[in-house]
C-alpha cells in the first residue's frame, strides 16, 4: 500500500513537484468530488455568462461602424463576467486549501465534502478581501516595474495559504509569507513556473483541436463562429481550470514545506497527537 503524503516536511525542488503529483494520485476523487461540488455553480454561470458575452461581442464587432473605439462594445456582461470568475477562483482556492487542511487534521485522511464545505464557508470573507487586495498589489508591482510583480507572485500564494491553514488575519499572513519565502524564494518560484507550464500544456491541448477548426473556417470565410464552436471552446477553457488545482496544491505543499524548515513543527505536532483524540472537527485557534 503506497504511504500516504505528509504534508508537514522540508522538501527540495524536486520533491515539491513530485509529491504534489503523488498527492493528487492519493486524494483525486475526493478532491474533485468537492471542487465540483462547492465550486460548480460558479463556474456553470461563469461558462454561461463567458458564451453569452462571447456571442454579443463578435455580433456587435461585425457590425461596429468605423471609427468607433472597439471598448463601446463592452457592457454588464462582461462586469458580470468578471465578478464571477473572481468569485470562481476564490472558491477553487478555499476549496483545495480547506481540503489539505482537513487532510492534515485528520491524519492524512480525505475529508467529506461537508467538512470542506465549513471551512470554506467560514474563510471565504477573508480570503475574497485578501485576494483583491493581494491581486491589486501584484498588478502595481508589474506596472511600477515588472520584477517586483515577478517577485510577488509566490509571496501572495504563500500568504493566502497561511489564512487557511493557521486561520490567520491578513496582517498576519502578510507578515508570514516573507518570512517563509525568505531564503527560498527561487525553489517556490521554479516549482510553480513548472506547474504554470503544466496547467497552460493542458489547456491547449485541450482547446486547442477545435480553436483551430474554427481559426481555419474564420479564415476561409466560411463561417463567422457558429454558436456551438463558440459555446464548445467557452466550455473547454473553463473545464481546463480544473488543472489549476494542481497550482494550488503545490502552493500548499510548498507553504508546509517552508513552515517546516523555519518553525520546526511537524514532529512536535506528531509527538503530541499521540493519544489525544481527532481535533479535525474544530477551526484552528486564530493567529494575529
Amino acid at each position: 500500500m503506497e504511504q500516504k503524503v505528509e504534508l508537514r516536511k522540508v522538501r527540495d525542488f524536486g520533491e515539491l513537484i513530485n509529491d504534489t503529483f503523488v498527492f493528487t494520485k492519493q486524494n483525486w476523487k475526493p478532491l474533485l468530488k468537492a471542487y465540483f461540488t462547492i465550486c460548480g455553480f460558479f463556474l456553470a454561470a461563469a461558462v454561461i455568462v463567458a458564451v453569452l458575452q462571447q456571442q454579443r461581442l463578435l455580433q456587435a464587432f461585425g457590425s461596429l461602424p468605423t471609427g468607433t473605439s472597439p471598448f463601446a462594445v463592452y457592457g454588464w456582461d462582461t462586469v458580470i463576467n468578471v465578478v464571477l470568475v473572481m468569485l470562481f477562483y476564490v472558491m477553487m482556492t478555499l476549496t483545495t486549501f480547506s481540503y489539505m487542511s482537513l487532510y492534515k487534521e485528520k491524519g492524512n485522511t480525505a475529508p467529506s465534502v461537508e467538512e470542506v464545505w465549513s471551512y470554506v464557508r467560514y474563510f471565504f470573507g477573508r480570503m475574497f478581501v485578501a485576494q483583491i487586495l493581494l491581486s491589486i498589489l501584484i498588478i502595481i508591482g508589474f506596472v511600477c516595474c515588472f520584477i517586483p510583480g515577478v517577485y510577488l507572485m509566490p509571496v501572495t500564494a504563500i500568504m493566502l495559504a497561511s489564512i487557511v491553514f493557521e486561520n490567520s488575519s491578513l496582517g498576519y499572513s502578510f507578515d508570514r509569507g516573507f518570512k517563509l519565502i525568505k531564503g527560498q524564494w527561487w525553489t517556490t518560484f521554479g516549482a510553480m513556473l513548472v506547474m504554470m507550464v503544466v496547467y497552460y500544456a493542458v489547456s491547449i491541448v485541450l482547446v486547442l483541436p477545435i480553436s483551430l477548426i474554427t481559426g481555419a473556417g474564420v479564415f476561409l470565410g466560411r463561417f463567422n463562429m457558429p454558436f456551438p464552436f463558440l459555446a464548445a471552446t467557452v466550455v473547454l477553457q473553463y473545464l481546463a481550470q480544473v488543472f489549476m488545482i494542481l497550482l494550488y496544491l503545490l502552493t500548499g505543499i510548498a507553504y508546509f514545506s517552508l513552515a517546516e524548515e523555519k518553525d520546526g513543527a511537524g514532529l512536535s505536532e506528531r509527538i503530541s497527537s499521540i493519544g489525544k483524540s481527532d481535533p479535525s472537527a474544530d477551526l484552528p485557534e486564530e493567529q494575529y
